[in-house]
């Protein structure tokens, strides 16, 4: 095999795995919830923040706070996190008194 053909199997098998890994990347940060989790995070990190909207509510479930507004949220082993079908993310922390929902604002 002449070293011609060599070097254009070695280049179009290079193209081949680029194309396929970046396929692999594309649908980790489209199509899995930790894929779009990190998009989110990445993206609110980049932007100091994201706009969101956060309610808090008594242990009724009366509202004592309700704020609108560019944040960065601190997660902690009393919280849940998860990403809705349009992919807006959602936190909703426990407290022994209260519970705080924070919502990602769409533009």
């Amino acid at each position: 095999m002449s070293k011609r053909i060599k070097y254009f199997i070695y280049g179009f098998v290079a193209v081949l795995v680029m194309i396929l890994a970046g396929c692999g990347i594309h649908w980790y940060f489209t199509s899995t919830a930790s894929g779009i989790r990190t998009a989110v995070n990445f993206k609110s990190n980049v932007n100091n923040g994201m706009e969101r909207e956060i309610t808090v509510y008594n242990a009724d479930g009366k509202v004592i706070m309700h704020m609108k507004g560019k944040f960065d949220i601190q997660h902690s082993n009393r919280s849940l996190q998860y990403i809705d079908q349009n992919h807006m993310k959602h936190n909703i922390y426990f407290g022994d008194n209260t519970t705080v929902t924070v919502n990602e604002v769409k533009k």
